[in-house]
């Protein structure tokens, strides 16, 4: 006579759920595998402040030709002494890139900023417009319940110090949907001081 299954032996039982639990494991192991990766880490763990050098990589952003200056390699040398600034002063600070060649979308940016869990989030551009006139400092905010009065203070902050012996009007603050301010849990701005296209800025 065949014995039924509950009739078996209970270590017959066990050995038969764990050859399925590892075979699923396997399964699932391999399921994970395909997912796509983000790559993105925090570049200097615990970071109080997290600065990102617009653009990179194929996107050079703003150009002046005839100065020959790049916004994406200008942004990176603002970052570097800002970061050189602020850790002289006792804060920990990471930069979303290191170099010219490396760039992100603007949503990856916000999120390697999470992943540092940093306090505030700068994102570093420098303006342009087709007419050389333009010359004002600017701040934009994505969230304005987390990052209005964060913009208030690096807003008035930039045109106290740059706009003495200058030109350089004061063009306020601004909302604007910009992924990583948006992805940012943290209070965060993007800066744009002066306007590459301005001869005298340049």
């Amino acid at each position: 006579m065949m014995r039924r299954l509950s009739d078996r032996p209970r270590s017959v039982v066990l050995a038969l759920a764990g050859i399925l639990a590892i075979g699923a494991l396997v399964v699932l192991g391999g399921l994970l595998s395909l997912l796509p990766r983000t790559g993105l880490h925090c570049p200097h763990p615990g970071a109080r402040v997290m600065l990102d050098p617009g653009h990179g990589g194929d996107d050079p952003g703003a150009i002046n030709d005839a100065a020959g200056l790049v916004e994406r390699e200008l942004v990176l040398d603002i970052a570097r002494r800002t970061q050189a600034r602020l850790e002289q002063a006792g804060y920990s600070v990471a930069l979303t890139r290191s170099d010219p060649t490396t760039g992100y979308a603007n949503t990856p940016r916000g999120q390697m900023a999470n992943l540092c869990q940093a306090a505030v989030y700068v994102s570093l551009h420098l303006n342009s417009f087709g007419e050389p006139e333009p010359n004002y400092a600017k701040t934009f905010w994505g969230r304005e319940e987390k990052d209005a009065a964060f913009g208030a203070v690096m807003q008035a902050a930039l045109v106290s110090r740059l706009q003495p012996g200058t030109d350089l009007g004061d063009s306020g603050l601004e909302v604007l949907e910009n992924g990583g301010l948006l992805t940012a849990r943290m209070p965060a701005v993007l800066v744009e001081p002066v306007f590459l296209s301005n001869p005298e800025e340049a």
